[in-house]
């Protein structure tokens, strides 16, 4: 019994690196949007702050890799465990991802987002990732395999969106002025419920990146303000946040994630 579950860590091990290393290669391969209509819509960020957002993350998880995969503690197995295959599946969603768009199949890379949105979601409810701790262990687990990713995720679904549906006239845009308060919502949701201000600051990065996209095609427009605006806030309550207090953790142990469980075993132990 212990050979095969140790058979499956190595497997998951492998898969967790090679599809870590096609979403980099999908990256390397991505050439951007075509010049045009397409490449102006009301949630098109400025190329240089996604580039280095999406260069911070996988960093990040390159850390996570070699912090938690390559470490003989069975403290560190238990994050395999938790995370399970919902980050490899990231991985390979974010490369077709990277397929899709490349080759202007905007509806299937769309669709695709969608699919890696909802795998992100389950991670952070259903294994409940915000609730992870010590601080060292929620920031390798957490941040770069949630936090980063889930944000991305949601504005890359609205710029997607945007680029398939061809918004870029009048009435798209005052549409898309309202629909912008939605990165408000969101992370605020999370930043009030869970206090995750690394959420909350990966929201305020995208919208800054998304301020200075619009400043430099429409400087008469709302977009850009809304979003700097929102980016402010996020910052603002985000640093709240972190200088308040550690993220919310669960009290009852049965809806722990499997690392506090494993945790509170090793710790009694």
């Amino acid at each position: 019994m212990a050979s095969s579950s140790q058979e499956q860590l190595t497997t998951y091990k492998a898969v967790s690196v090679i599809t870590f290393l096609l979403s980099i290669y999908g990256g390397l391969n991505y050439v951007g949007v075509p010049e045009g209509d397409l490449a102006h819509t009301p949630y098109s960020g400025s190329n240089l702050l996604l580039f280095i957002y999406w260069g911070i993350m996988y960093v990040w998880q390159l850390i996570y890799i070699i912090q938690a995969f390559f470490s003989l503690d069975e403290y560190r197995s238990s994050v395999i465990q938790l995370v399970g295959w919902h980050f490899p599946v990231f991985n390979v969603l974010a490369y077709i991802w990277f397929e899709f768009f490349t080759r202007g199949h905007y509806f299937l890379s769309e669709l695709t987002l969608i699919i890696n949105f909802i795998n992100t979601l389950i991670l952070y409810f259903g294994h409940k990732t915000f609730a992870v701790k010590p601080l060292t262990n929620w920031l390798l687990i957490h941040v770069p395999l949630v936090a980063l990713t889930m944000s991305w995720l949601l504005y890359a679904i609205f710029w997607n969106g945007a680029i398939w549906l061809h918004i870029h006239k009048t009435w798209g845009r005052i549409v898309a002025n309202i629909f912008i308060w939605n990165f408000l919502l969101v992370p605020g949701f999370f930043l009030l419920l869970f206090n995750d201000w690394a959420t909350g600051l990966s929201f305020s990065f995208l919208m800054f990146a998304l301020g200075f996209g619009q400043l430099g095609t429409k400087v008469f427009a709302l977009q850009w303000i809304f979003a700097f605006v929102i980016a402010g806030i996020l910052l603002l309550w985000s640093f709240i946040a972190m200088i308040v207090g550690a993220p919310k953790q669960i009290i009852d142990v049965e809806q722990a994630p499997l690392l506090v469980v494993e945790e509170e075993r090793t710790t009694t132990s």
